[in-house]
């Protein structure tokens, strides 16, 4: 039997053994062991919000198609919507790849920072067993416990021993500490990867979701440029046909009124789409003559001189188409239809409900888009009646408020041979811009 006193040495010497190992694997953990990680990120799938924003987009491209001079109410109310859909769900996109983006970023620096000081730590660990290990590996422990234990009594040796056990302890939580804070490491670097990539691509996202937006408001704004048109024509007549025909004309403004508010914030896409007129469709005032109270239009010359007129049956017209009227109405009365109405109105009346509506500065009276007035009102020279060369028609006594009237139905088939077409949000109004 081996007495406690003499097996203590060979104890010992495994031990010490085992403890030099240790510290050699740590010694060599901790110089050359490569701390790194890889991360496969994968594609971003497209969620449902995008998936929303393409059918928008897709919506607004149908509805840019549809006329705005040309459709009903109906069909142009709702293409603005579509656009408005649109712009407002690219704006919501581009908002949230901006918020994932800043997130992101947010949560890589925070992570860098967290890998820093583990990356502390780790030095530490590394210094603190390297110590060890060269201590081992030049001052081994074994022969000098090993004659302490010489003549040492059992309690001694049971002593001896537990101290040993306490010692390959603490040393084998070094060891965990080290490899565990390496684990913690090379998390840390994959989540501030992750990140980093994630912000990338939020990012990515971003500057997309900033091109769409920009192409659907260019998008808005053009559409609104050619309904703010449509509201110079409608306005202008609406003005005139309510002394004429009240209840034609609180319909005809309500209508306008609705259009003028669907793009009453739209902004401007700079440039008029009247007919001659060459006027700045802007949302703000020019920058030079815009505080000057005045009646002279922008380019300093009237660009709508009074034409040469000639009264047709009671409709007065410029001279140059008043043969095309008498021809026409000739024809229509042949055929039954007894034709009359309203044709050249003085752009000046215009004028004075723009200096009541808008105001009186140059920008106010000649370029202030019509939804901007307060009630929406037509720029001057933006009509066809201003050039005498628009009618708005009665048949046998009545406006042509529909196109089941008899009127609007013996001019769709007709009036194209005598140089006149329908405006069509306006079955009443003809004019020559079609020829």
């Amino acid at each position: 039997m081996t007495s406690p006193r003499s097996a203590s040495p060979q104890r010992l010497q495994q031990r010490s053994w085992r403890w030099t190992a240790f510290a050699a694997l740590a010694l060599a953990g901790t110089f050359g062991m490569a701390i790194g990680s890889s991360l496969d990120v994968g594609a971003v799938a497209t969620d449902t919000r995008t998936q929303r924003s393409n059918v928008r987009s897709e919506q607004a491209k149908v509805a840019a198609k549809v006329n705005a001079l040309e459709s009903s109410q109906e069909q142009v109310m709702a293409a603005l919507q579509a656009m408005e859909e649109n712009v407002r769900g690219q704006q919501a996109v581009l908002s949230e790849a901006r918020r994932q983006a800043e997130v992101s970023a947010a949560e890589a620096a925070q992570a860098e920072r967290d890998a820093a000081q583990t990356t502390r730590d780790l030095d530490a660990l590394r210094a603190r067993v390297a110590k060890y290990a060269v201590k081992a590996y030049v001052e081994p422990p074994g022969e000098e416990l090993m004659r302490r234990f010489e003549a040492a009594s059992a309690q001694e040796d049971a002593t001896r021993n537990a101290f040993l056990n306490m010692q390959s302890r603490s040393d084998s939580d070094v060891i965990d500490q080290l490899r565990s804070t390496k684990a913690r490491l090379e998390e840390e670097l994959a989540r501030a990867q992750a990140a980093k990539s994630a912000a990338e691509t939020h990012a990515a996202e971003a500057e997309g979701a900033l091109q769409s937006l920009s192409v659907a408001q260019s998008q808005q704004q053009a559409y609104a440029s050619q309904v703010r048109q449509r509201l110079d024509e409608t306005l202008s007549d609406a003005a005139f046909l309510s002394r004429m025909d009240a209840e034609l004309g609180r319909q005809i403004a309500a209508e306008a009124a609705a259009l003028a508010k669907a793009v009453g914030g739209v902004p401007s896409s700079g440039s008029g789409s009247g007919s001659g007129s060459g006027s700045s469709n802007t949302t703000a005032p020019p920058s030079s003559g815009s505080g000057t109270t005045t009646t002279t239009p922008p380019s300093g010359n009237n660009p709508y001189p009074t034409p040469s007129l000639t009264t047709v049956n009671g409709i007065t017209v410029a001279s140059s188409v008043a043969e095309r009227v008498r021809g026409l109405m000739n024809a229509a009365a042949a055929d039954g239809i007894n034709l009359s109405g309203y044709g050249y109105r003085d752009f000046n009346a215009q004028i004075a409900l723009r200096r009541q509506n808008c105001g009186t500065t140059q920008y106010a009276i000649w370029e202030m888009p019509p939804d901007a007035c307060s009630p929406p009102t037509a720029r001057p020279g933006y009509s066809y009646h201003e050039r005498g060369l628009a009618i708005d028609f009665m048949a046998n006594g009545r406006f042509i408020n529909s196109r089941s009237n008899p009127g609007f139905v013996w001019l769709a088939a007709n009036a194209g041979r005598f140089g006149f077409y329908n405006l069509p949000s306006e079955p009443w109004h003809w004019d020559t811009r079609g020829t």
